[in-house]
């Protein structure tokens, strides 16, 4: 058997089910997406099982866009959890078919809970279920039917959920304008969030090589091995201020051409002067300078122009 056939299939399915769940949409979502930006409070997701886990992947979304937003789990929530939702959130319930019992006695028990009114979205598969006419907005996201072989398990309707949440996101990210430093405030452990966020400062290597410019071409090479960043600055031995650099890739690059090898200097490899960057710049900053020279290093400065580190390209992305 072909399984990679059956898998082509499944995308084939689950596609014309996304196509069907996208025809559905309208000014309702618009309304949402107003809703949304106009909640004072945080975006709260109520699930149980499959539709739980689709829930916390939008969820963990919305936050990564600065969008207050957590999930509870239905079924713990009549044990305490409901006094996490306040007054001014959002409750966004998600359950195919709109009657599993804990999502609806959860519903039931928040609006006791505020009898004043709690703004409430469903997302569902059933538009006359219990849930569906019980909430202020609910959107259809049923599929006609399960891709998996029983037609029964979360398949293409949770897919459904997951994309429609993945739109939601989106069209926030439009109506709040939302960008790539704005993104990396919130990741700022991510290889985004160095590059947009973190200065050369915070990345440098602050031990820096040095030879003088009659080096033997033996110590030099040592000496690029010991600090383990491809390179070398070489200095005046009468200033003591860098005036050149040799990489590992000068050393490849000229070794034939150097007459006695054995006899050879970092002079003999060294290129005068070299690329550098003040300290206080941004690593995408120093990426692009990078990019501009084909160097794959940079020596830093600081603001009296004294040599203090060396960034490399692995050190800013």
């Amino acid at each position: 058997m072909a399984y990679f056939e059956i898998a082509r299939d499944v995308f084939a399915q689950e596609s014309a089910e996304l196509v069907k769940v996208a025809a559905r949409l309208d000014e309702h979502f618009d309304q949402l997406v107003d809703l949304i930006n106009q909640t004072s409070g945080r975006v709260i997701f109520i699930g149980i099982g499959k539709s739980q886990i689709i829930a916390e992947k939008i969820s963990a979304s919305f936050s990564s866009i600065s969008v207050s937003s957590f999930t509870v789990d239905a079924g713990t929530a009549y044990h305490g959890d409901l006094g996490r939702v306040s007054q001014d959130d959002l409750v966004i319930f998600v359950s195919n078919s709109g009657e599993t019992q804990e999502v609806v006695q959860t519903l039931f028990a928040l609006q006791t809970i505020f009898p004043k009114g709690l703004n409430t979205v469903s997302l569902t598969g059933n538009t006359r279920s219990t849930l569906a006419v019980n909430t202020n907005l609910t959107f259809d996201v049923g599929v006609t039917k399960e891709v998996d072989v029983t037609g029964l398990a979360p398949t293409a309707s949770t897919t459904a959920t997951l994309v429609f949440g993945d739109a939601l996101l989106l069209a926030l990210e439009k109506s709040r304008s939302f960008n790539r430093n704005q993104f990396a405030l919130y990741h700022p452990g991510g290889s985004i969030g160095r590059l947009l966020l973190q200065r050369v400062k915070h990345v440098m290597h602050s031990k820096i090589p040095y030879v003088n410019e009659d080096t033997p071409i033996n110590d030099v090479i040592y000496q690029i091995s010991d600090y383990g960043i491809g390179m070398t600055l070489v200095k005046d031995k009468k200033t003591g201020k860098a005036i050149g650099i040799v990489t590992d890739g000068d050393i490849r690059k000229k070794f034939l051409s150097v007459q006695s090898v054995k006899k050879s200097v970092a002079a003999d490899y060294m290129t005068k002067g070299f690329i550098s960057i003040n300290q206080e710049k941004r690593n995408k900053a120093a990426w692009q300078l990078m990019a501009s020279h084909d160097v794959s290093n940079l020596v830093v400065l600081d603001n009296d122009e004294n040599v203090i580190g060396i960034a490399t390209i692995h050190d800013v992305l």
